[in-house]
């Protein structure tokens, strides 16, 4: 079994590969195109016992990309931000027949990505899609709380993240994405696009992180839940970043510097990334996710809080042991929602891998 990370020398791609590691797979193999830092990463792995290899590979570029992809049974794909790189590293990974899991979180990249699938199913090419923390292990958990209920009403989906605790252009680039224009959401029954940064409310979570406001952010779960899960009303994602000031700095900066495109919020992520360690500082290492499930006045919620790394890593290491271990068989590419029907089995093993889950009437 040999499973490659692609942006593996990364803050998430090593946190996948550290979770490839800790479930005892044959080989991994750290691909990206930072050859050294790949290098160093698969040098320090070696040392706690992990059978590591590395290539340095373009994943944009197809011929690359089947040079350093021989012999691998699942690629992983870190890469983002998703909205520039996703489909086109996911066209590629179909194109050369292999099997793949992505950790895609934006709502604009997920539907091309998901249009490849014909083309997958053709090739026999079982790809999963955003497998990550959010979208990924939330999908999972608003899969699995609406088995409890007949009909859904509603999926609430929270997530908090802090510069604490992620490092990297692509995840800010990401977040200023995310907050840019219209973004869609699932409301009355129907899909319909919302001001990204609007519809604030106050979301409470376990100690050291409690209340803190959120608003809505673009995410591709209101885009395939109502897909594969019954949900009568709707599915939102709102986010948001601690500590609660960073909310009100970003907001304030899209507004005074006029930032309504993804060309100019990456002038202005490029100048914030040189200094990030500072919004770092007095900051918690801990990012959190919450799914409520609603069916009348029925309730079911999901709460968890680790490091971003392991919140994305875990699932998306899982996704592809499963691949490989012939537990996903059927060709295409596809959500989590709509392939891992046992996710009581799947969310054992997340909590077997350390990452807690609490579980609220």
């Amino acid at each position: 079994m040999k499973i490659m990370v692609l942006g593996g020398a990364g803050d998430i791609g090593s946190g996948v590969l550290e979770s490839l590691c800790s479930m005892n797979i044959d080989t991994i193999v750290v691909g990206d195109i930072r050859y050294e830092a790949a290098k160093n990463l698969c040098e320090s792995m070696k040392r706690v016992g992990c059978n590591c290899e590395v290539v340095k590979v373009n994943a944009i570029d197809v011929e690359s990309l089947r040079g350093a992809s021989k012999g691998i049974d699942v690629v992983v794909n870190t890469i983002g931000p998703f909205y520039k790189l996703g489909f086109p590293i996911a066209k590629n990974l179909v194109r050369l027949g292999l099997n793949f899991v992505d950790v895609c979180d934006d709502y604009d990249a997920i539907e091309s990505i998901l249009g490849l699938s014909i083309e997958a199913e053709s090739t026999g090419v079982i790809g999963i899609t955003c497998l990550g923390w959010t979208p990924g292990l939330s999908n999972i958990l608003a899969l699995h709380g609406s088995k409890m209920f007949k009909e859904v009403e509603a999926i609430d989906i929270y997530w908090v993240g802090s510069a604490s605790d992620s490092k990297g252009l692509a995840v800010v680039m990401h977040l200023f994405h995310a907050l840019i224009g219209k973004v869609p959401m699932y409301l009355g029954g129907t899909w319909t696009l919302v001001n990204a940064g609007s519809g604030i409310v106050e979301v409470e979570f376990p100690d050291p992180i409690g209340k803190l406001n959120l608003y809505y952010t673009g995410h591709p779960e209101p885009i395939t839940l109502p897909r594969y899960v019954r949900i009568k009303d709707r599915v939102t994602v709102r986010g948001g970043l601690i500590p609660q000031w960073q909310n009100s700095f970003a907001k304030f900066l899209l507004r005074v510097l006029n930032i309504n495109s993804d060309a100019k919020a990456e002038r202005l992520v490029r100048l914030i990334h040189k200094v990030e360690d500072i919004f770092r500082i007095g900051g918690l290492k801990a990012s959190s996710l919450r799914v409520d499930i609603f069916r009348d006045k029925d309730k079911v919620s999901y709460i968890t809080i680790d490091r971003m790394r392991r919140l994305t890593g875990v699932p998306a290491a899982l996704g592809a042991l499963w691949i490989a271990k012939g537990k996903i068989e059927e060709p295409g590419i596809r959500p989590p929602e709509a392939v891992i029907k046992n996710t009581e089995e799947f969310l054992a093993e997340i909590e077997k891998s350390g990452i807690k889950i609490l579980k609220v009437h």
